[in-house]
């Protein structure tokens, strides 16, 4: 009697489909990255960087879709509105976006209306010059500001958050710089190396940053919150000088709200090993950037504080304005 009552339960599995505990593990298809920028710049590039890795990890086809334009919120919110079953999945601008939302729209994102799955890697803004310049660091560089009021230009290679951050130095110390907003870090690059501008704030991984790893223009301040890979000894300016602002932007994969928990710690895992592969890291690494996996609990806080950076940021501009 047993025996024919085991052979039903079997018979009536196989009919109506197999245990919930017998699923097939995630990922049963190709899975879709989405990248809120252009193609060829450091956010696209990383993530091409883990692509052939998170394949292997995953057993399954990575498809990268770049979602350009409206500084990445776009592309990141598609993904925060698809289905959240793990195929469909935000890299790398959670922290670009966070910038980018407060500036543009003036409003924060809430991270409890998503799934994140971790860091890669930070990005911090540092402000370069010409080594023929008559300031060699950031000391000389005020002494001069300050001796010449008005007739300082200072770049920004299409970061309004790091502006933004030099700007409430300047307003703070009483100092009178000229802001110039470029399209691009490589346009804002260009113009720094051919000598158009006093100084400029770029991202680490820029062709100006480059430069600076060949001695051919100087690293004056540290704009962010890690140290500057293959330049030591800059100065940052939150940490060492005491600045209330800073300007870093987090790299990191970012699934819809709502995706079960098994599929996004798979994701986790997969882009733990994939950052820990020797030839990613290689990669990184000879770009001038910094590969770290940040875990979503630790994560979590840093986003969180990143956006109450911005948003006191915002309202000390408007008071100083005042």
């Amino acid at each position: 009697m047993n025996k024919l009552l085991s052979s039903l339960l079997v018979g009536t599995l196989l009919l109506f489909g197999a245990a919930p505990d017998s699923q097939a593990a995630f990922p049963e298809k190709p899975v879709t990255i989405v990248v809120g920028f252009a193609p060829g710049g450091t956010g696209d590039l990383t993530v091409r960087m883990l692509a052939n890795p998170l394949e292997k990890i995953l057993g399954q086809p990575v498809v990268i879709v770049n979602k350009g334009g409206g500084a990445g919120m776009p592309g990141f919110e598609y993904v925060l509105k698809a289905k959240p079953d793990g195929y469909t999945i935000s890299a790398p601008g959670v922290g670009a976006c966070i910038s980018s939302a407060m500036f543009l729209r003036n409003k924060t994102y809430n991270f409890d209306d998503m799934s994140l799955v971790g860091g890669y890697m930070l990005l911090d803004r540092i402000l370069l010059a010409r080594p023929d310049k008559p300031y060699k660091t950031w000391q000389e560089f005020i002494d001069y500001v300050k001796a010449n009021p008005g007739k300082v230009s200072v770049g920004s290679g299409a970061s309004q958050e790091a502006t933004e951050v030099l700007r409430s130095f300047a307003l703070k110390n009483g100092l009178d710089i000229n802001f110039v907003m470029y399209k691009s870090g490589g346009e804002a690059s260009a113009d720094l190396i051919g000598g158009h501008i006093d100084a400029c704030e770029l991202g680490v991984g820029t062709a100006a940053y480059q430069a600076a790893r060949k001695g051919e223009l100087n690293v004056l301040l540290n704009l962010g919150l890690s140290d500057v890979p293959d330049i030591p000894n800059v100065p940052k300016l939150h940490a060492d000088l005491g600045h209330p602002f800073y300007a870093s932007l987090s790299y990191g994969f970012v699934l819809p709200k709502g995706t079960p928990e098994d599929i996004r710690s798979t994701w986790e895992n997969a882009l733990r090993q994939a950052l820990a592969d020797p030839q990613v890291q290689q990669n990184m690494l000879k770009a001038g950037l910094a590969p770290k996996f940040i875990a979503p609990a630790e994560y979590r806080p840093m986003l969180d504080e990143a956006t109450q950076n911005l948003v006191n940021l915002v309202d000390y501009i408007k008071d100083a304005k005042k």
